[in-house]
């Protein structure tokens, strides 16, 4: 069994999909309606986030973090900097060896880059 995909609820699914198509390198694969949900999968490689906006929903919930591994930590970072997203914490190193820097999302999420 291997993993098929993330889903977040998001308040915009346009400003979702631009900061990970910007920062992160996704791209869009499909998108569709659900009943009063907007649904947008992006991929990057294997990894796939789905985006789900309603806009009949309360309150909107998302995950705690998402983490994204990367092969050179500082260069990710400096890379991101370059764009304009500035990590909230790190780059720091783990008792375990692991390299991690954490960002903020748009709708508070933490996007987290390890390198092992």
């Amino acid at each position: 069994m291997k993993l098929h995909h993330i889903g977040m609820n998001v308040k915009n699914l346009q400003t979702s999909k631009e900061f990970y198509q910007t920062y992160f390198g996704y791209e869009e694969e499909l998108k569709f309606r659900w009943g009063s949900e907007n649904i947008l999968f992006l991929r990057k490689g294997a990894c796939r986030l789905e985006l789900i906006e309603d806009p009949r929903a309360e309150s909107k919930c998302t995950f705690l973090h998402i983490a994204l591994e990367v092969s050179d930590l500082e260069r990710e970072v400096e890379l991101l900097k370059e764009k304009g997203l500035l990590p909230v914490e790190g780059p720091l190193l783990l008792e375990n060896g692991w390299k991690v820097a954490f960002f903020f999302g748009p709708d508070g999420e933490i996007v987290e880059l390890v390198e092992e």
